[in-house]
């Protein structure tokens, strides 16, 4: 079968990472039915609270897309999804984004030292780095990750609270911007624990805006799902490793 399905795309073209068929129109990763099926996705940002922006809901298409960027090795799909995302094309969340103090600082949530050791890159990272393209921004990694959590994916809110409790710290050897906002940046806004612990950690004194913006924004409902795909992920990259 594998080797039924290479000749496939060889012939046909590579699979379209949303719908899984061969197709010599993908963009270079959707067929033309799921490209246009994420831009009617585009149009439905989500704004959990007033300083929390999503680019994209979590649907089946757009979980695929997050579980290839963090797990198959495609970072291209950063930019990508930031290019195709109501963060352009005075969409949505390009109209609020304009509307803060400039220049905006797009802070990514750091990952610890291991898991950029088993992954090669930083997704949010480079989210960052495509949302300060888009928007005329700048990228400034002002946090440190201090501790390794477990996945939060299958915590409740106040269990994902605590795990990331105290888990970032500001770098203090960087130079703070004297004006302007700062977003801190991250893959998926599900109770906001992750992000929360990041704008803690700049503590309440510090002097600019800060606001959180995310790639995709996942009902709490839906976490147990997302844990699952997460495990078979992990799963799968330990298999082809070995």
């Amino acid at each position: 079968m594998d080797v039924l399905r290479t000749v496939s795309n060889f012939i046909f073209g590579m699979e379209c990472l949303g719908c899984g068929t061969s197709s010599e129109r993908l963009d270079p990763w959707l067929c033309p039915s799921c490209a246009a099926e994420l831009a009617r996705e585009a149009n439905s940002p989500a704004f959990p609270n007033e300083d929390a922006f999503c680019l994209f809901p979590m649907r089946p298409l757009t979980r695929r897309l997050v579980h290839a960027l963090k797990y198959k090795n495609i970072p291209g799909l950063a930019s990508y999804l930031v290019r195709h995302s109501s963060a352009v094309r005075n969409g949505m969340v390009a109209q609020e984004l304009s509307m803060l103090a400039q220049p905006l600082y797009f802070v990514p949530v750091p990952l610890h030292r291991a898991r950029y050791r088993e992954r090669g890159y930083n997704q949010a990272d480079l989210l960052a780095s495509a949302l300060a393209v888009a928007m005329g921004g700048k990228v400034c990694r002002m946090l440190r990750r201090k501790t390794f959590v477990v996945s939060q994916t299958k915590l409740s809110k106040e269990e994902r609270q605590v795990n990331v409790a105290g888990a970032f710290e500001i770098v203090r050897s960087q130079k703070f911007p004297v004006k302007g906002s700062v977003i801190v940046v991250d893959d998926v806004f599900t109770t906001g624990a992750t992000t929360s612990a990041c704008i803690a950690a700049f503590g309440n004194d510090f002097p600019l805006p800060l606001k959180v913006c995310t790639l995709l924004f996942d009902e709490p409902a839906s976490a147990a799902a997302d844990y699952a795909a997460d495990c078979r992920a992990d799963w799968d990259g330990l298999r082809i490793k070995k």
